[in-house]
């Protein structure tokens, strides 16, 4: 499994060039031990608000992965986001988190691809953005177009996204 250790490494990398401070199997509360896990706050001068903004890296390694598995892991990541951030500042007043939760998966199923690709949930002063990045074809999935609501984050998303794990699929 020299090529799992290698593909994180270089992961893990792209996600320090980014700008995240990284940590290597970090146990989730009440939810499953990532591979990776980055952190970053900063000041968007889009919206002028402070975001905090955590990227989990879970490898199943050739496990199947389901859309209830994401979503277990961005519930499990938001929670890990809100013990590492030290904002104190109430989320919706000038403050909010981006949560990326990255599921690495020998092959993707149309179910998970379509999870990922499909316009994110609406949450107060929180972006979920999930992406999989499937193996046996090389592709990264997540959502490549810009909803309404919050807009005008949606670039910043998706170019984490694309720093770190590899352009998107193109859409079929």
């Amino acid at each position: 499994m020299a090529g799992n250790s290698d593909y994180l490494s270089s992961m893990s990398t792209n996600m320090r060039d980014f700008g995240l401070r990284v940590s290597r199997q970090v146990q989730l509360p009440g939810g499953p031990v990532v591979d990776l896990f980055g952190s970053r706050t900063y000041f968007s001068w889009k919206g002028l608000v402070i975001l905090s903004q955590h990227v989990a890296v879970r490898d199943y390694a050739g496990t199947a992965a389901t859309p209830a598995d994401a979503k277990a892991l961005f519930d499990a990541s938001f929670r890990q986001a809100k013990k590492v951030n030290r904002v104190p500042l109430l989320r919706g007043m000038q403050f909010g988190y981006m949560v990326v939760p990255c599921l690495v998966v020998a092959s993707a199923d149309g179910a998970l691809i379509q999870y990922a690709e499909a316009r994110p949930p609406k949450h107060w002063s929180l972006f979920e953005f999930p992406v999989v990045v499937d193996r046996s074809t090389g592709r990264t999935h997540y959502y490549n177009q810009t909803a309404i609501w919050g807009a005008a984050f949606f670039s910043d998303m998706r170019k984490l996204a694309k720093h770190c794990f590899g352009a998107a699929a193109d859409p079929s």
